[in-house]
């Protein structure tokens, strides 16, 4: 059974609107990831100075 030119084309453009649907949802995601990093990052860098402040006080205490 042989496909006539018209059948392929239609196959082909059914791919493409479901491709085109799978791209914009992993760029959703991907722009999610993007935002969950960028504010776990900030988060890290926000807690960093504490846990310094922490160990040199531990490290003070225990020197003396």
């Amino acid at each position: 059974m042989a496909l006539n030119n018209s059948e392929v084309l239609e196959n082909l453009q059914k791919q493409r609107v479901e491709i085109e649907n799978q791209l914009e949802n992993l760029r959703v995601t991907y722009l999610k990831v993007l935002g969950a990093i960028d504010a776990l990052s900030q988060i890290e860098e926000a807690n960093a100075p504490e846990d310094t402040e922490e160990e040199s006080t531990v490290e003070e205490s225990t020197e003396e």
